[in-house]
């Protein structure tokens, strides 16, 4: 799947360039998520870790400009499509993504227009691309990779941009 690029590999397209956002996690004890049924089987157990569920709250952000951005190396593609998931919240797709002036997203090196973008699968989410660009810069490989950036603009107000998915079909 897409993986965060290294800001020193050669690769990266925005070499040179502040990528400084920030991975977190969110510490959920042993038995978040883990059914009432389940916790009371096994919360005496030496092999309780296995209830561990796996579905952990996690991403990256970023507040402010001087983090500069986020790339991310896309794996091969078949149709094109690219997600960014948000988090936290219930509509964060559009308020985190598509409402937001200070943040700019780029696919290939090529600002992408928000006004093509749609909440999409869910409220958290926002599909940036439908299909592959067939024409113009962002259509380029030259490295052979697909790459999506988002930078922050001015310093964020209100929430961090906190990225939690980026998948891709």
């Amino acid at each position: 799947g897409p993986r965060v690029e290294d800001p020193d590999d050669d690769l990266n397209p925005y070499l040179g360039e502040v990528q400084k956002w920030n991975v977190w996690h969110k510490d959920n004890d042993l038995w978040y998520m883990v059914g009432k049924q389940d916790t009371s089987l096994f919360k005496k157990r030496d092999d309780a870790e296995m209830c561990r569920h796996l579905d952990a709250c996690g991403g990256i952000s970023a507040s402010k400009a001087e983090d500069g951005m986020v790339v991310f190396r896309l794996p091969k593609m078949e149709v094109g499509l690219v997600v960014v998931c948000g988090c936290c919240g219930k509509n964060v797709g559009q308020n985190m993504f598509m409402d937001n002036e200070n943040l700019e997203i780029s696919f290939n090196t090529v600002p992408l227009n928000k006004t093509t973008f749609d909440v999409w699968p869910n409220n958290k989410c926002v599909r940036l691309l439908k299909k592959f660009p067939t024409s113009g810069r962002e259509s380029e490989t030259p490295t052979g990779h697909h790459y999506l950036a988002l930078k922050l603009l001015e310093n964020q107000v209100g929430a961090d941009v906190r990225i939690s998915h980026v998948f891709t079909i």
